[in-house]
């Protein structure tokens, strides 16, 4: 079972997310990103450094083209109004351009005859698989009838969900976009608790139906969030549903996992790796959009921009950006057993170490334009979220060292690492941090490191 949940609450430091799929090198189909660093820093000086930062890979780069957002409600749910609007308006709005046109998604249509406004109540509680056997039962009777409302009144006792909007591939274009009221308990599979007990909001995934994977988005309206943090969960699985649109799949993949040069991201933030997910960790991600679209969204990963050396969370906010970037030519290749949570070797960028004996590299300091300085800091956390959030990976042990501890675009700290215990997995994460946030429900920024244990 494959899945991607957006969490809110975050356990400091490396959250495990649960993603799918397999990863392979990419671009973000865009202009030579490289090539634009290189010559931004040579006429401006901003950034300073050709910056080594990410790209969440393509895969095989399904996305939607032409998505149609279907919203369904529950009778019992008092926002459903406000969902319907939401799905109206996402598609056509400066912010599902900002996070979702360089990938080749489409703008998004929804309208009246997507509404879906069920009259019987769910069970209060729901494990995730009896919402999907619901969610499939819905689906193939659309698929049996077209997705045309027998009661003819889209009412008594519940409508017909609408039939899948299909591209030229055959490929289903509809996400299915579930708010699940309060009163409503769906439970992870994993660990038998309630989703918004743990705080997983919400998560997307497809089904098989008539032999076509289709997919569709859950929004947990949890007592214990605000209505404009549902809204944001609501944000965040739409973007990646269209990007990432069948996750249960290995051939039809689109964009999830770092590249395969930066396992350290993924393996730092516990394969924290959709687009939404990428950005869902910093305060600063998250804020109120205006206009026709006047609701809460969190910012998403952008591949353009991050090569650019610019904030990699779209839309940016105003002011300039600045943040922090290891220097390639320090790094080697290093190898890293992955059976840990049931996977191979990996071939990475890292830095080999041994018990007892320093290791010391650079990290620089870069801006997108003038900007005062800031103050850095490092993490070295004891355990690590690698694939189950309840049974963490212990991360070894060592002494950090920091030069300096504050700069600004083009400067450069010296960071010596002596480790003193190895990691069980064989290898260790840390990070450089900065912009520390005003909530412990957020993670400061952070530049993941690996060390691997020779």
């Amino acid at each position: 079972m494959r899945y991607s949940i957006s969490f809110f609450v975050l356990a400091p430091f490396a959250v495990m997310l649960a993603c799918s799929g397999d990863s392979s090198s990419s671009s973000d189909g865009g202009p030579d990103a490289t090539n634009d660093v290189a010559d931004a820093s040579t006429e401006t000086g901003y950034p300073a450094f050709a910056v080594d930062m990410p790209q969440i890979a393509k895969n095989q780069g399904a996305v939607l083209s032409a998505p149609v957002i279907a919203t369904i409600t529950w009778a019992t749910d008092t926002n459903e109004p406000t969902w319907e609007a939401f799905d109206d308006a996402i598609g056509a709005s400066s912010y599902w351009n900002a996070t979702t046109s360089e990938y080749g998604v489409g703008v998004a249509t929804s309208g009246a005859n997507n509404h879906v406004r069920m009259q019987q109540p769910l069970a209060s509680t729901l494990s995730y698989d009896d919402l999907q056997s619901y969610i499939i039962a819905k689906l193939q009777a659309a698929d049996l009838d077209g997705g045309v409302d027998a009661s003819g009144d889209g009412g008594a006792p519940d409508p017909t969900w609408p039939a899948p909007t299909l591209d030229g591939q055959n490929n289903a274009q509809t996400i299915y976009s579930l708010f699940v009221p309060s009163n409503v308990d769906v439970t992870d599979p994993g660990s038998g608790m309630g989703f918004c007990e743990e705080g997983g909001l919400g998560y997307h995934d497809d089904v098989l139906i008539g032999g076509r994977p289709t997919p569709y988005t859950v929004t947990l309206e949890c007592s214990s969030q605000t209505l404009a943090q549902i809204e944001e969960t609501a944000a965040h699985e739409a973007v990646e549903a269209a990007t990432n649109p069948y996750p249960e799949s290995t051939s039809t993949l689109g964009y999830v996992h770092f590249d395969p040069a930066h396992l350290a991201w993924d393996l730092f933030t516990g394969y924290n790796d959709e687009l939404a997910d990428a950005c869902q960790n910093w305060q600063d991600s998250y804020y109120q959009e205006t206009g026709n679209f006047p609701y809460w969204v969190q910012r998403s990963w952008s591949n353009h921009a991050a090569l650019l050396g610019h904030d990699p969370c779209a839309p940016a906010p105003s002011g300039p950006y600045h943040g922090m970037t290891l220097m390639p030519t320090e790094e080697s290749p290093v190898t890293v057993n992955l059976s840990v949570i049931g996977g191979g070797n990996a071939t990475t960028q890292g830095f080999p170490v041994t018990v007892g004996q320093p290791l010391t590299f650079h990290v620089g300091f870069y801006s997108d334009a003038p900007d005062d300085a800031w103050t850095i800091s490092y993490e070295f956390p004891a355990d690590l979220q690698l694939s189950d959030m309840f049974n963490p990976v212990g991360n070894g042990a060592a002494t950090v060292l920091l030069d300096t501890t504050s700069g600004q675009n083009g400067d450069v700290v010296t960071v010596t690492v002596t480790p003193t215990k190895k990691g069980p997995a064989g290898f260790q994460l840390m990070a450089i941090t900065w912009d520390a946030p005003s909530s412990n429900a957020y993670l400061p920024h952070y530049l993941p490191v690996l060390l691997v244990d020779q």
